[in-house]
């Protein structure tokens, strides 16, 4: 066993700069479902060839040229999560509730009465929320083949302890759930290395059969304030343009035990946990135009540049050991493994990089008979594998590597949005359905995104109305607890998330 400990301050300040920024990373901050008004979300989002809503300006800006009088609205949603792990082997439920702002904005139009020419402008603010983190997630599972001490182990070969990443496998080191297997006078330049459930650690027949738990508490989302420019001519071309002020906030605790209920190994329990809080902000700019070719048709296109974010990252990880007391049968004692308990906690890293997003585009069309109701359809294009991620002001790391695997494990996208709206009197009868397609390249299981959505909304009087809606969401993620080289050694775990969200927009014009 090692006779040397190296303090795990020093341990953090050789190791460089360590970063948890990665290609998921980049897909997670780039992931956009817009939420928006009730009405919006009703007809699934497509509303890219309608206009006349808050919630267009982070589709196409053009339907802001659609409004003839001022709108102002505001939105609330409560959101109902759902999580279901599977296989069934695993055991795992949890729910989440929360409330949220999805939307808000304002609108002032003026039309000039003209049937040729330039017939009215409109300018607008708006507040969309494009993706909600809130989440929270677990599973209890015995497990009878790996360990999270394995991952680590595989990730320690060849390297020298001092070099070990701070935010896990130094930590494993130190409490000596890794380690290094010589006897006697430890060898400072070996870089072979085992662990508890290793059958090698110094004659120990050891295995597997611990309870592992997982629980991931996360919140947070994505939202933008649009500023938005739009006109018309002739009541049949509407164009527009927005500037995007988007912004991130993101916060997870993920918290990992193994407990040896068999008496396995030479430890009791552990608790892993990682700490992790992001923010950052980025610009983009949305272009679009709607064409009424004839009276009932309607026919929009928008494309929305990439949005270049700023985003800080402060990241730490704790780690503690309640190792066994007594003999093994042959004579291998405990305290050869570690005297005491362990309790360890890496340094705050905090690191600032860009993220590039990709381009999107918008294609819709919409059928709308005044007095009866409406039919409407988007599509939408985007391509993950086109994220970038580059370096901060104070730094030069390169992201080669992270970037290939962005190209490697994601690709184009094809979304889809449809939307009906029925009118009965001042009431008005909506659904709508949305598509989101699987970001990643060779992943099994279902990692669509659907959400189904209906609602109703009531005009209160000449100038106030109401809508309330409710929408389904219903996704599979998969997401590694641990993950190495070797695959026997990684563990992955898929959930089933069902998301209810109930929100309501009351709105005046004016």
């Amino acid at each position: 066993m090692k006779k040397y400990i190296l303090p795990l301050s020093l341990l953090v300040a050789v190791s460089g700069n360590a970063m948890a920024q990665n290609e998921y990373d980049a897909l997670r901050y780039s992931q956009t479902y817009i939420q928006g008004t009730a009405r919006s979300a009703a007809m699934g989002g497509a509303f890219g060839a309608l206009g006349g809503d808050i919630s267009c300006m982070a589709i196409n800006p053009a339907g802001v040229g659609v409004y003839r009088e001022g709108d102002a609205c505001v939105s609330l949603e409560l959101i109902a999560n759902n999580s279901k792990v599977t296989p069934t082997s695993y055991s795992g439920k949890e729910s989440k509730y929360s409330m949220k702002l999805p939307s808000a904005g304002f609108v002032a139009a003026h039309g000039t009465g003209a049937t040729s020419g330039f017939s009215g402008w409109a300018f607008g603010v708006g507040f969309n929320r494009l993706n909600d983190f809130t989440l929270r997630e677990e599973y209890d599972y015995k497990n009878k083949t790996n360990s999270m001490l394995d991952a680590w182990t595989d990730r320690s070969q060849g390297i020298y302890y001092t070099k070990l990443d701070p935010f896990n496998t130094a930590l494993g080191w130190e409490s000596q759930l890794i380690d290094i297997p010589s006897v006697g006078e430890y060898d400072e330049f070996d870089k072979f290395y085992v662990n508890c459930h290793n059958k090698d650690w110094d004659g120990v027949n050891s295995g597997y059969g611990q309870r592992q738990k997982y629980l991931v508490d996360q919140k947070g989302g994505i939202n933008c304030w649009d500023f938005t420019f739009a006109g018309s001519f002739s009541e049949q071309l509407y164009f527009g343009a927005s500037l995007g002020i988007q912004t991130l906030n993101y916060k997870t605790t993920n918290k990992f035990k193994e407990d040896d209920v068999d008496d396995i190994v030479a430890y009791e329990n552990y608790d892993f946990t990682e700490y992790n809080k992001t923010y950052g902000s980025g610009v983009n700019v949305k272009f679009g135009v709607i064409y009424k070719p004839i009276q009932y048709v309607r026919l929009g296109a928008a494309i929305h540049t990439p949005t270049v974010m700023n985003i800080t990252e402060k990241y730490y990880t704790t780690l503690f050991a309640l190792f066994d007391e007594g003999t093994f049968d042959d004579g291998h004692t405990t305290s050869d493994v570690r005297s005491e308990d362990y309790e360890g906690i890496s340094n705050n890293n905090e690191y600032t990089y860009r993220l590039v997003t990709p381009f999107k585009s918008v294609l819709s069309a919409a059928f709308v008979y005044p007095g009866f109701g409406l039919l409407s359809f988007d599509y939408e294009s985007v391509n993950y594998a086109n994220n970038k991620l580059r370096h901060g002001d104070d730094d030069d790391y390169d992201f080669e590597v992270e970037n290939e695997g962005i190209k490697e494990k994601f690709q184009k996208t094809q979304n889809f949005r449809v939307g009906a709206e029925g009118l009965v009197g001042p009431i008005s009868i909506r659904a709508g359905y949305a598509l989101y397609g699987n970001p990643c390249q060779f992943v099994s299981g279902k990692k669509q995104r659907q959400i189904l959505s209906a609602g109703v909304g009531l005009r209160l009087n000449e100038h106030s109305y109401l809508d309330i809606t409710g929408t389904y969401h219903i996704y599979q993620t998969g997401s590694y607890i641990y993950e190495s080289a070797n695959a026997n050694h990684s563990m992955i775990i898929n959930h089933d998330n069902r998301y209810f969200h109930v929100m309501a927009t009351i709105g005046y014009k004016f």
